[in-house]
């Protein structure tokens, strides 16, 4: 994530899930948020949606707004609806079932692992 700040030139800020001791110490590394800061919260995958809220609370802790978070992948197992519930906007490149889709459809995968995945990111 710090290459996409590098690569645009806007800042970045990564919220680990513990704090670290050394390099780059703290639970929060990289551009500081300011108070009124809009965000928008960038990571690879939501599954529940659980992990990004406790990684936006110390952001907003700081006072800054979070209002929209975009993943690569909506793995589809009600993120994005807890997420919204919380008040937040979230935007997929891609779902896990159109990958999987799209992966059987080239032949890339059979169609047994195709129902796997699918019949995996059903449970509750």
């Amino acid at each position: 994530m710090a290459n996409i700040g590098y690569r645009t030139g806007l800042p970045c800020t990564v919220v680990r899930k513990e704090d670290k001791t050394y390099g780059a110490t703290g639970r929060i590394a990289g551009a500081n948020a300011t108070r009124g800061e809009k965000i928008l919260f960038f990571d690879d995958v939501v599954s529940e949606g659980l992990s990004k809220l406790e990684s936006i609370k110390p952001l907003e802790q700081m006072g800054a707004k979070v209002e929209n978070i975009m993943v690569v992948v909506d793995r589809e197992q009600e993120g994005k609806e807890n997420l919204k519930n919380a008040g937040y906007k979230v935007h997929a490149l891609a779902k896990v079932s159109e990958i999987v889709q799209s992966l059987l459809q080239n032949k890339h995968i059979s169609k047994e692992q195709a129902d796997a995945v699918r019949d995996y990111i059903k449970k509750p």
